[in-house]
């Protein structure tokens, strides 16, 4: 049938996104007819065993887009109702199949410009923008960052980069005039993280799915939230977080405590005092300066930051494998009822099976096993890294110590503990955690959390804590 040029000029398009665990993944447009089903001659196929191979039909008839289901199951859903014959308006979700899969439907014009230039004009007649303006952008910003990422990052991460630029400016603009000014600065610290946050799931993907363009479009965005964060470091330096009445080991402290992620301007009453306990408790014994030879002996310092660095990890996640190890990549736990930990990493096999590390033939053996992958330091780095990656963007919210404590406790009450918490870095860290559950954190991960910090703490300036190695890191510069 011939297409009047002019009707399909003047037909909408309709997006059409994959919803995988809640999370969209992939965007695609449509103007003509489409079938959505699991057989490949599908225009939209759908790798699931619940769809139907032919499962549903979408098409523009008298100005509507309308969907028919075709599986003759009824097993087409809209808001948990099943479906024939249905006109589409606005945005959509549909499940196709009992547990198949979730397809969000979007006829509306999405305007690309508009929040970006009611922003701008704000900012432009006023110098500032209003909190609640502020707010309900980002939110739009972000839906709209979650449906368009793989066709439109420069689009989309630009608009966040102006957010955050404007943020920055009107906290730096009006903090002179308002009396509290470390709440401020706080807002300006976790409107940070939250964009760091969405970085690091967007560098998931673009990185799992070999985005190029996706990659050098996400680096400059990481190189524009290192400005944002000198430019907040300057903002607490005018608030004299780091004064010369500051003792040295408090600042390193506070350093690293803001290297985990955590914001140093509410650290809890007591964390230094109680930092400082495991100071003394690392200058006990000789593991901590035996660990960092044998690590600096085998080349492992560099060869895990590497593997960190490569996630836009903070490379102080290495002392997470001195307090599981001590860098001994042969070494093998007991045995448990998740199987024995072995590795320098001490992945258990589940964990191991998931990151893409073979187990071997010596399984269920506390033994050194050659063919099991765990023991193979370099693949093993690379599995810790994604592994301390999607803790760090999924449940820790951009908290480092709380990435610390679900590491130590996996899928047990540490991690139903931090679920509890609202979902936003300003309320999920380490701070609140230990606010809500000082009573209830399990002594092991407390103490796990506590040795690998004040470790990190220790290696920024060893010989400031009576230590004799060398700094096993870089420099932060900080």
């Amino acid at each position: 049938m011939e297409v009047n040029p002019l009707q399909s000029i003047l037909r909408p398009v309709i997006h059409v996104t994959l919803v995988r665990d809640g999370i969209p993944e992939l965007t695609l447009k449509f103007r003509e007819r489409f079938r959505i089903g699991s057989d490949s001659e599908c225009d939209v196929v759908l790798a699931d065993t619940d769809v139907s191979p032919i499962h549903a039909e979408v098409w523009f008839e008298k100005g509507i887009w309308r969907l028919k289901d075709l599986s003759h199951k009824g097993e087409t859903f809209i808001d948990g109702q099943p479906v024939d014959t249905v006109e589409l308006e606005g945005e959509t979700q549909v499940l196709f199949g009992m547990g198949g899969q979730v397809l969000v439907l979007d006829v509306r014009e999405l305007p690309h410009h508009t929040i970006n230039r009611q922003l701008r004009q704000a900012f432009k007649a006023t110098g500032y923008v209003p909190v609640s303006e502020f707010r309900m952008a980002s939110h739009r910003l972000l839906r709209r960052f979650l449906r368009e990422q793989t066709r439109k990052y420069g689009k989309i991460i630009g608009a966040l980069i102006l957010i955050a630029l404007l943020a920055a400016g009107y906290a730096y603009m009006k903090h002179r005039q308002l009396e509290k000014q470390e709440a401020l600065a706080q807002d300006v610290f976790y409107r940070m993280k939250e964009f760091e946050l969405t970085l690091v799931r967007l560098e998931a993907i673009s990185t799992d799915r070999g985005d190029s363009l996706g990659r050098s479009e996400i680096a400059r965005s990481r190189a524009t939230l290192q400005e944002l964060s000198a430019s907040y470091d300057r903002y607490i330096g005018e608030l004299g977080v780091y004064s010369e009445k500051l003792d040295e080991a408090d600042k390193q402290i506070y350093r690293v405590a803001r290297i985990f992620g955590e914001c140093e301007l509410n650290m809890p009453k007591g964390f230094t005092e109680e930092v400082k306990r495991y100071i003394h408790e690392w200058k006990l014994s000789n593991r901590l300066s035996k660990s960092v030879e044998r690590a600096r002996a085998y080349g492992y310092t560099t060869r895990i930051t590497d593997a960190l660095l490569a996630q836009h990890l903070p490379p102080q996640f290495f002392f997470l494998a001195l307090q599981e190890s001590g860098f001994d990549s042969s070494i093998c736990g007991p045995p448990t009822r998740f199987g024995i930990a072995k590795g320098m990493w001490q992945f258990i096999p589940s964990t191991a099976t998931a990151y893409g590390l073979r187990t071997g033939p010596l399984l269920e053996l506390p033994r050194l096993d050659p063919r099991d992958e765990r023991h193979r330091v370099d693949k093993a780095n690379v599995a810790a890294a994604r592994y301390i990656r999607d803790i760090y963007s999924g449940e820790a919210q951009a908290s480092g110590l709380l990435v610390l404590a679900s590491y130590n406790w996996g899928h047990n009450v540490v991690r139903h503990l931090i679920q509890d918490l609202p979902k936003n870095p300003r309320e999920r860290n380490f701070w609140k955690f230990l606010a809500a559950y000082r009573d209830k954190i399990p002594k092991q991960t407390y103490e796990y959390v506590f040795f690998i910090f004040s470790a990190a703490v220790i290696c920024e300036n060893p010989g400031l804590f009576g230590f004799s190695f060398e700094r096993p890191l870089p420099s932060t510069g900080q």
